[in-house]
């Protein structure tokens, strides 16, 4: 018994004293890898947010929408403005059925007979009535309003699409950290117990054991790398950085006092912004598309309405049987033009048009009304997210706490031959979920912040994640629960 007792305290304070501490081996946040050979770039969040837009391919999109329409309102305008033309004019006859009516033209000056025709001059024309024309203006007016309101939310979408890849990469990079971390404890485990089985204190089936926690930890280290570099990835692709290039996140994940600041652009739009879910841009733009249609549909009743327009045409035409008339062979061919269309049969063509129109206002408005009832929805849901990451962020702060103590008392325990390996096992693994958990509540508590921020400008559902449909946002999502899935199948 005596011997027994003096291989454990050997075994003891051999261990002792070769493991580092636990607060040594605390996981240090936003742990970076340098790969030799590879540029590296320091980027935080600020950074990340400047370089969205430029990089956004939705957002350039969307701003080529804003110039498209911005040119149909000229183009529709322009139907009701003066039109001015110059058309010079060369016309050589080779035979006309005038030239036998006349006698012949030793001049060619006879503007029957003459081989050789110039008209220098133009028209100028302008519509006195089209209603329908107005009509067509207005919702052309109303489609611009909407393409710009569609470019404040891509803006604002960007940004938080940005802001939660950023956040995706240091939560994968704070996992990995986690589970090396959960790893290097097991192997500590595991060179305790081989020691001790050296020794003559631990048997065959306890090394067993602490070799197969160790080995089912290793699967986990190596999905949250992969985790961390698709997510790392994702990043690169958004904002245009080269995918060798080596990327060093410098805001912390947990850093609340420091959210990152907003490009101007998306700052300038929120300054005053209401976040009423009647007030917000998605809602607005559904009513400009009420406004649109009711033009469209008052366009197409006017088909009926006459419409009246004039012209003035001016010639200077010259005749001659040389190729370029003399002076003397010019007469002036000026005349006045006004004509009233009113459709009388169409077959069926304005009718048609306004079913059509009239289908697509009902449609508009019943869309508009749904859209404001989504997004009463959707602020009620942004606004319990918060709470909830709220709420989550404090939960996980003390269980991390409590579960660091736990692991401490357990380690000694087993340490001093009072508890099993089975205890120090579950102990590990509540404390790697509970930092887990921690690192994702960290996460999820600055994007709703962020979210509430943009609000006013951001699509339906980005609260659910139905705006921003990532693989990464997926995968870190579960990634807290899957760390220790494998190891907790087989330590009990």
């Amino acid at each position: 018994m005596r011997s027994i007792n003096v291989g454990v305290m050997v075994l003891v304070l051999l261990t002792t004293s070769a493991a580092p501490s636990l607060q040594a081996q605390q996981p240090v946040p936003n742990a970076v890898v340098k790969v030799p050979g590879r540029d590296t770039l320091r980027l935080t969040l600020t950074d990340a947010l400047a370089k969205a837009e430029p990089a956004s391919e939705q957002v350039g999109i969307a701003k080529a929408g804003v110039r498209r329409n911005e040119g149909a309102v000229i183009q529709t305008r322009s139907a009701l403005l003066p039109q001015i033309n110059l058309g010079p004019q060369y016309q050589y006859v080779f035979e006309n059925p005038y030239q036998s009516l006349f006698p012949p033209d030793t001049t060619g000056s006879n503007p029957f007979t003459a081989t050789n025709q110039w008209r220098l001059g133009g028209s100028a024309s302008i519509s006195l009535l089209n209603l329908s024309q107005w009509s067509q203006l207005g919702a052309s007016k109303a489609a611009s309003r909407v393409s710009k309101l569609q470019l404040s939310q891509q803006q604002a979408l960007t940004i938080l699409t940005v802001a939660s890849a950023y956040y995706d990469a240091s939560l994968t990079a704070r996992l990995v950290t986690i589970t090396e971390f959960t790893l290097a404890q097991a192997e500590r485990t595991l060179k305790d117990v081989t020691l001790g089985r050296d020794v003559g204190t631990q048997s065959e089936f306890e090394q067993l054991r602490a070799r197969v926690a160790r080995d089912n930890q290793i699967p986990v280290v190596t999905r949250a790398r992969a985790n961390r570099d698709i997510a790392v990835t994702r990043l690169k692709q958004l904002l245009d950085i080269p995918l060798p290039t080596e990327i060093v996140l410098e805001t912390p994940l947990d850093d609340q006092a420091n959210p990152g600041v907003l490009p101007a652009s998306v700052d300038t739009l929120l300054q005053g912004a209401d976040t009423a879910a009647a007030l917000r841009a998605v809602v607005r733009t559904a009513q400009e598309t009420v406004i649109q249609n009711e033009q469209l549909n008052a366009a197409a009743g006017r088909q009926w309405i006459p419409t009246m327009s004039t012209s003035m045409n001016y010639n200077r035409a010259g005749f001659s049987g040389d190729f370029i008339p003399a002076s003397t062979e010019f007469y002036n061919d000026w005349n006045l033009v006004a004509v009233l269309n009113w459709p009388i049969f169409t077959s069926g063509r304005i009718l048609g048009s306004k079913k059509q129109a009239a289908a697509n206002l009902d449609a508009a408005r019943l869309q508009a009304k749904l859209t404001g009832e989504q997004a009463a929805l959707d602020n009620e849901t942004i606004y319990a997210r918060l709470r909830e990451a709220e709420d989550n962020g404090l939960a996980t702060a003390s269980v991390v706490e409590q579960a660091t103590r736990a692991y401490e008392i357990a380690d000694l325990r087993y340490r001093e031959g009072l508890s099993t390996q089975t205890e120090l096992q579950d102990v590990r693994l509540q404390l790697e979920q509970a930092r887990a958990n921690q690192a994702q509540a960290a996460r999820d508590l600055q994007v709703a912040r962020l979210r509430l921020t943009l609000m006013p400008y951001l699509p339906l559902g980005t609260a659910e994640g139905t705006a921003i449909t990532t693989s990464t946002v997926t995968s870190v999502g579960t990634a807290a629960q899957t760390l220790t899935g494998a190891v907790t199948s087989t330590g009990r």
